[in-house]
């Protein structure tokens, strides 16, 4: 029982660091995509944000789906599928912390967009390693 559940373990970890590797690049894609439109091309801070995440979600799901739960032989419209009801409901909760953050709280919006960021990665990964390529 013990083997199996380090077999587990060490799956899973493993499925976290690439997971992780993949959240970076998503997100200097994000932050890229963000930080052109809000700051340089000077577009709400809610709608840079949308777009950055738009780009952000479709490297995102290649990647996931190829690398980090190695699911090459699988279902890929149903997995695109649940990966954006995934993606909306993790958006969902970033895009309320983000408007929480910086008209509540009163944190600048580029500090914002970070701090949201986190807690979407955390939501994204359990709902994608649960749900969307799960065996």
């Amino acid at each position: 029982m013990f083997e199996k559940l380090k077999k587990y373990d060490k799956k899973t970890l493993g499925q976290l660091i690439r997971f992780g590797i993949v959240g970076v690049i998503n997100t200097l894609i994000t932050l890229i995509v963000i930080f052109v439109l809000q700051e340089i091309l000077q577009v709400k801070y809610t709608v840079a944000n949308l777009a950055g995440y738009i780009a952000g979600v479709i490297n995102s799901f290649f990647w996931s789906k190829l690398w980090v739960f190695k699911k090459l032989n699988s279902n890929f419209i149903r997995e695109a599928l649940l990966f954006l009801i995934s993606f909306g409901i993790c958006y969902g909760i970033q895009f309320a912390s983000l408007l929480v953050l910086v008209e509540c709280l009163h944190i600048v919006d580029s500090w914002a967009q970070l701090l949201s960021m986190v807690i979407y990665t955390l939501c994204n990964f359990i709902l994608n390693k649960c749900i969307t390529f799960k065996k």
